[in-house]
């Protein structure tokens, strides 16, 4: 998808070159003044805004201010042109929310090269799960057609931990959190204990794991994954809680619910077996497959299997 710059500058002759520079790898929009800017960032919500310190109407500092309180351009990255090259002045718009900054005149080269490193690191900012630092859904989503695009076979496996919520509840966010961190840790063991030296491991959310990675290694994948979760198990617990085997949950009617200890279903798809012809094949098919497995038990060990089916239909 091609990238939206928002150039904030009442220079024509600069609106004419950045549009000369960025045109051809991004769409450039102008506005001549800070009220126009912050309406177009509002409306069309830009993957990076470029705006000058100095404009009519309102200073590229009060803009900034403005763009940094706006929800929607809260975490927007903005590279500052200043003809100044103060450092105090900048140290001040780097505390109003500044990502960089570029001095007039500028270097055509430069300006290109920062401008398009700010807007990756950006991207991968955004693809990244914000507690285990894994690579997100959309990162996920590239792996697996950029195998399928290159015709590579491979196994795609959704892991996701049993009862998570009542644990959740039971012990509190931070315990819980530990829990997800640890799940993470074990499932790159287990690629590691496989023989899986180019596997993927994504986080796509809460208690919910994506891992892509050879189709012959991944019946041994899930199994070292399981197995190495439910060694893990008790020593999540209290102690009391993991020697009785269960914990108890009050529910919204009142009543005390026994909720036994986690542990890990994977589930997952062989794209020798079945032709995988996007990403929604393999998450719909491995879906399909967890949902199944974790209807198959309420209590008990962690379990794994993969779709058998050689038909897409």
């Amino acid at each position: 998808m091609e990238n939206t710059i928002l150039l904030a500058d009442d220079d024509l002759g600069v609106a004419s070159v950045v549009g000369r520079l960025l045109g051809g790898d991004c769409r450039v929009i102008v506005a001549r003044d800070g009220p126009e800017a912050l309406a177009a960032a509002e409306a069309r919500e830009p993957d990076l805004i470029l705006l000058d310190v100095h404009m009519p109407g309102m200073t590229g500092w009060e803009v900034l201010k403005e763009l940094r309180q706006a929800r929607k351009t809260r975490t927007t990255p903005v590279i500052m042109l200043t003809g100044c090259a103060d450092a105090d002045a900048q140290d001040e718009g780097f505390g109003l929310g500044a990502d960089d900054y570029v001095t007039k005149p500028f270097s055509g080269r430069d300006l290109k090269a920062r401008v398009l490193s700010r807007l990756n690191r950006h991207a991968e900012a955004l693809a990244v799960n914000p507690l285990t630092r894994l690579p997100g859904r959309p990162s996920i989503q590239e792996e697996v057609e950029s195998r399928i695009r290159a015709g590579l076979p491979f196994a795609f496996l959704l892991a996701d931990i049993d009862r998570f919520k009542a644990f959740n509840d039971h012990y509190g966010c931070e315990r819980g959190d530990r829990v997800i961190l640890q799940t993470a840790e074990l499932l790159a063991e287990a690629m590691a204990a496989a023989g899986e030296t180019g596997g993927f491991l994504g986080h796509i959310g809460g208690d919910d794991f994506a891992l892509v990675c050879d189709a012959e290694k991944a019946p041994l994948v899930a199994a070292f994954a399981t197995m190495r979760f439910d060694e893990a198990a008790p020593g999540m617990y209290d102690a009391a809680d993991a020697a009785r085997g269960v914990i108890e949950i009050e529910d919204r009617s009142g009543a005390w619910r026994q909720h036994a200890l986690l542990s890990l279903t994977v589930a997952g798809v062989d794209s020798t077996r079945r032709p995988i012809m996007g990403y929604a094949d393999a998450a719909r098919w491995a879906g399909e497959m967890k949902s199944w497995l974790k209807s198959t038990r309420t209590a008990g060990p962690s379990a794994h299997a993969f779709d058998r089916r050689r038909s897409g239909i």
